[in-house]
């Protein structure tokens, strides 16, 4: 049974994401990127092909400090009407305050890890979900303010569950990519695939020989 606490809510509350995404981001963009270009810097300036690698560079760089432009635009807020939000790949998200039925807070179990991550669920009318936010984005005292700026009584489910067991729990909570493993497997493995195909184009401009065990 969850907990229900009936403070009145106060309207205003604007929360980002955690600020080590941000760090962590930048921080794999040159971890990443800066071997492998200095590798194939080194071909190009002895085997030709200088000018495209140098072309290649910018646009993984441009890219990476678009991704993290984006990140830095990411919100939510509790309005005087609205619950308002968006993520990185998804469009700004409007919930009516009056639509608005529960608001949980939930602990779960993320993988193998010995940690739960807060959960924050809002449901409509027949459980339906609203929006969700998850703690491993979110720090916890941010999801807490910005259920109880909600106007609804604050529902906190005491013991941590499994994802399985909360998506079991709580119905539709799920987005569309996930309890879908095969659609994960699949994008996994065309990303590698095109990683693969692009190291395989780069090499062959710069004349080095393509083998494979």
């Amino acid at each position: 049974m969850a907990a229900q606490t009936d403070e009145v809510p106060d309207i205003g509350v604007r929360v980002r994401p955690k600020h080590s995404l941000l760090s962590n981001a930048f921080a794999s963009i040159i971890l990443g990127t800066t071997p492998l270009f200095a590798v194939i810097y080194w071909f190009a300036s002895s085997r030709g092909g200088l000018e495209l690698a140098i072309l290649a560079h910018t646009i993984v760089v441009a890219v990476g400090l678009l991704l993290l432009w984006r990140q830095l635009s990411v919100f939510c807020e509790v309005t005087a009407d609205e619950l308002i939000g968006n993520g990185i790949f998804t469009p700004l998200v409007r919930v009516k305050l009056s639509d608005i039925r529960r608001a949980l807070l939930v602990p779960t179990y993320l993988g193998a890890a010995p940690e739960p991550v807060v959960q924050l669920l809002v449901t409509g009318a027949e459980g339906r979900r609203l929006f969700r936010m998850r703690g491993n984005f979110w720090r916890d005292a941010d999801l807490r303010a910005l259920a109880e700026a909600l106007p609804v009584p604050l529902e906190e489910v005491p013991e941590a569950m499994s994802m399985r067991d909360f998506f079991r729990g709580y119905p539709g909570a799920a987005y569309w990519f996930e309890h879908r493993r095969p659609l994960q497997v699949a994008v996994i493995a065309v990303a590698l695939l095109a990683a693969l195909a692009v190291t395989v184009w780069v090499m062959g401009i710069l004349g080095l020989p393509v083998r494979f065990l």
